[in-house]
């Protein structure tokens, strides 16, 4: 269900980006209507053309969307429900970062004040009741 061609000779440098006519062809699927190519031209890296093969060989199963499928690949595909792991149990550490922090206890403080008002103590300077000069 999957090929790779492999083109050899000369090949024009604007059809291998433009075209099918590169120098990689890979294929997969059923049939060519509901697969997948790729193509990698002539400048590929090669390690970046064994890594293409290598990862679409691999039979490990992929994660995949059902409702993402085509109706000819779920019908070829095996489908396995995969549920998530479980969250990982906090760590003191994490319980203390997420740990609401607490205001500072607040003390009490006489704090000297301005004001405009006199205090019945004050007692105000006396007039002089002759004119000056």
């Amino acid at each position: 269900m999957a090929g790779l061609e492999y083109a050899q000779g000369r090949l024009d440098a604007e059809k291998e980006l433009t075209t099918l006519q590169a120098r990689w062809y890979m294929w997969g699927g059923p049939r060519i209507s509901s697969g997948w190519y790729a193509t990698a031209s002539t400048n590929t890296p090669i390690p970046l053309v064994r890594a293409i093969t290598e990862s679409v060989s691999d039979p490990a199963p992929l994660p995949r969307w059902k409702d993402q499928l085509l109706r000819a690949q779920r019908e070829n595909a095996q489908l396995v429900p995969v549920t998530p792991p479980p969250p990982p149990v906090p760590t003191p550490l994490d319980a203390r970062r997420t740990a609401p922090r607490r205001a500072p206890a607040l003390t009490t403080r006489s704090i000297p004040r301005w004001s405009t008002t006199t205090t019945p103590s004050a007692v105000l300077p006396a007039r002089c009741s002759s004119p000056r000069r």
